[in-house]
């Protein structure tokens, strides 16, 4: 309910939120440490919104081309934004590999 909040406070505050329709870095430590990940995918989320649901301005960017003059929209906007990016972390797993393998034990 952090939106409601911002919003009735009045807070300025730009939330970036990664979109991949699941939790991908809790996902590749589970499968390292467990071999198996639980609990981790969410269907489609509407983050903008779900951010004028409470109130507040929401934005997507859907090609690179558009973070700048997304995040200035967002940031010259009184109150909280909620500006939504599809990720992809296919290649996070790689990333976990080259950490120091006692880190998942």
């Amino acid at each position: 309910m952090e939106p409601e909040t911002a919003v009735r406070l009045k807070a300025n505050l730009v939330h970036m939120v990664w979109i991949d329709g699941r939790y991908d870095m809790v996902a590749v430590q589970e499968s390292l440490k467990y071999g198996r990940t639980s609990g981790i995918d969410f269907g489609p989320i509407d983050y903008v919104k779900y951010a004028e649901a409470f109130g507040a301005k929401g934005f997507m960017i859907e090609k690179p081309e558009e973070i700048v003059p997304v995040m200035r929209r967002a940031f010259d906007i009184h109150g909280p934004v909620v500006v939504g990016v599809r990720v992809d972390y296919s290649d996070n797993r790689k990333l976990f590999e080259m950490v120091d393998a006692h880190a998942f034990h």
